[in-house]
């Protein structure tokens, strides 16, 4: 997959459109036809499959401060970790479950949408896990982090934490299966906009 992307590059202009996004802006990876693109979360449920996210608004937020806000020097910077890691986020991408992929639904339904590039690793004992950072769409100063691994394929203990620009505030944890959906993806947004209200 990786030598499909030779030729291609995350480049400055692609990452001032990201920018002009927002909350919830992505840049994935075209598996089909390999290229680049920015779309925006809200899309993504609703694309074919074989689109992978590999940098979001969040990802960038945090960069250009970390680059100084030399976006050539950041475009290479993600240029490269992209080509090291593509591989490994098309294979995780490619059997996600779709337990995963209904909570990112959910979850852009109900006014959270991703907004960072998914982190995908194993468990030490060798159990899928994927950590998605979402935005509150509207307020993105309040992000939710949800920490989904699969044991059993028809089964999902997912753990969520909301966040206020970064500091913790609450956090729901259910298993989920095909017959009992997560209920915090309607409790999250409400809260969050219960504790916004109470803030000075």
């Amino acid at each position: 997959m990786r030598e499909r992307f030779d030729e291609e590059e995350v480049t400055v202009d692609l990452l001032r459109d990201l920018h002009r996004t927002g909350p919830g802006g992505l840049i994935i990876a075209d598996l089909h036809q390999p290229s680049y693109q920015v779309t925006h979360a809200r899309h993504l449920c609703t694309q074919a499959r074989g689109r992978v996210p590999v940098y979001g608004h969040g990802d960038l937020v945090h960069d250009l401060d970390y680059y100084d806000q030399d976006w050539e020097e950041l475009a290479d910077a993600v240029t490269d970790t992209t080509w090291d890691q593509l591989d490994h986020w098309a294979a995780f991408a490619m059997r996600m479950s779709p337990l995963v992929r209904a909570l990112r639904r959910d979850m852009s339904l109900h006014r959270m949408d991703l907004n960072r590039r998914p982190v995908c690793r194993y468990t030490l004992d060798g159990a899928r896990r994927v950590d998605d950072t979402f935005a509150l769409r509207g307020n993105p100063r309040i992000t939710f982090t949800a920490c989904c691994v699969q044991r059993r394929p028809a089964s999902l203990l997912v753990s969520l934490d909301m966040h206020d620009q970064g500091h913790f505030v609450t956090s729901w944890t259910q298993r989920v299966t095909h017959t009992a959906p997560p209920r915090f993806v309607r409790e999250a947004p409400m809260r969050a906009q219960l504790y916004l209200d109470l803030r000075p």
